[in-house]
């Protein structure tokens, strides 16, 4: 379990789906089932999908809490876990557990509202891994974090400002920095390898 992790699918230049997740995040785990979903499903019809999918607007999401009888501003975001779950069961797509289920639910939707949250990739300290299908490029990236070097202009996730990326850490005389996450792997999503290959090529930096 654990792993916070990060799935993002880019197209027409622009983040379509930016997902952000809290279990489970290991290539053997999301990162697999990622790679399963790119190698079966139909990726043109999945492309026509995404382009209808949005962000939604803050106070679509604040209203989405109603029907519960959940007024998630007075409660400073401070909800059960009943209500958290029956708010899962309603949008799923809008859940910290969905993962990599995020991706079926675009290719069964006609517009589906999503949280953007690509901002999440700039914090290599909380996001451990990062999975980015890139239709632009006909690529599917693999991402990891803790990293602790600066990035470099013409990385994914570099902005050309150092500070951006910077998260620091106090702790009792120790401070430390990490940067956005870094591109590990690229695969060409008309040659995806096996499953097997797939977690081969991260052995090392589980």
């Amino acid at each position: 379990m654990g792993q916070m992790h990060l799935i993002a699918v880019q197209i027409n230049n622009e983040y379509k789906i930016a997902q952000y997740g809290e279990d489970d995040g290991y290539p053997e785990g999301q990162g697999k089932a990622v790679l399963k979903f790119l190698r079966e499903e139909n990726l043109d019809l999945f492309k026509d999908k995404v382009l209808l999918a949005s962000w939604i607007t803050e106070d679509e999401r604040i209203s989405n809490w109603c029907p519960l009888g959940v007024d998630i501003i007075a409660c400073n975001g401070w909800i059960s876990n009943v209500e958290a779950e029956e708010h899962r069961k309603l949008y799923p797509e809008l859940s910290k557990k969905c993962g990599s289920d995020i991706l079926g639910l675009v290719y069964a939707s006609k517009g589906i509202k999503l949280r953007n949250n690509i901002e999440f990739a700039h914090d290599g300290l909380w996001c451990d891994w990062a999975y980015i299908i890139d239709f632009d490029k006909n690529t599917f990236e693999v991402y990891a974090g803790g990293c602790r070097n600066p990035l470099k202009e013409g990385e994914r996730f570099y902005e050309g400002d150092e500070e951006f990326f910077i998260k620091e850490y106090g702790g009792m005389n120790l401070t430390c920095k990490y940067y956005g996450v870094r591109c590990l792997k690229v695969f060409d999503l008309s040659n995806l390898p096996s499953e097997e290959e797939f977690i081969r090529t991260f052995e090392d930096n589980d």
